[in-house]
């Protein structure tokens, strides 16, 4: 049997690309992969109205390794005009107070931009959303969606954006919860560590 025993895997130019450690763990330096989410919950969004989720004032930022956090637009910029990537996104939407019941519609929405929202790339967004009203005008008081796909980029300075919708009865606002015990009406184990609201990308092609 044939082998290459090398440390390293990169350009003519001196560039590293790949480094094998000797435990034949792979490490490649300028992997992209990208992740935020919510730390303090959002209040006060009008009822029946689609927002874009305020990481910036709400949230922080845990893995951003190609900088490309457009803070001002709550959106990523993807590194490659051509790559493909798994996008990943959760949120957890909720009336304005725990306990009342008042939630009727929610959705989410994962928007796509090369001119930072003033018009969409429709190929395709992607999201979810509920119907949480019964027939019997039974209203919950707090709803949890997600999802992911494998997102092909072909445009440059493509920008990625979360927005939600709410639809209340009885209010004039909800909310968007940044743990799983917000969702709640009570508490359970390590609930307040479950973040319940985020999106990561990571390019895997």
């Amino acid at each position: 049997m044939s082998k290459i025993l090398v440390n390293e895997i990169g350009h003519n130019n001196d560039t590293t690309a790949m480094t094998i450690d000797s435990g034949g763990n792979i490490s490649e330096a300028n992997k992209e992969y990208f992740l935020v989410r919510l730390t303090s919950v959002i209040t006060g969004l009008s009822d029946n109205t689609t927002n874009v989720v305020n990481f910036n004032s709400n949230g922080a930022v845990e893995h951003d390794t190609k900088s490309n956090w457009d803070s001002t637009n709550n959106a990523y910029q993807f590194d490659s005009a051509d790559g493909v990537y798994l996008i990943t996104y959760s949120i957890g939407i909720m009336s304005p107070t725990i306990g009342t019941e008042v939630m009727v519609d929610g959705g989410v929405t994962m928007m796509f931009s090369n001119n930072d929202f003033s018009s969409f790339i429709n190929a395709p967004q992607f999201g979810n959303g509920v119907r949480v009203n019964d027939s019997a005008a039974n209203l919950q008081g707090s709803v949890a969606l997600s999802g992911s796909t494998i997102y092909k980029n072909t445009n440059a300075n493509t920008k990625l954006q979360m927005r939600v919708y709410g639809n209340t009865s009885g209010s004039s606002t909800y909310e968007v919860a940044e743990n799983a015990n917000e969702l709640t009406g009570g508490t359970f184990n390590n609930g307040a560590h479950t973040d319940c609201t985020y999106f990561s990308v990571v390019r895997i092609a």
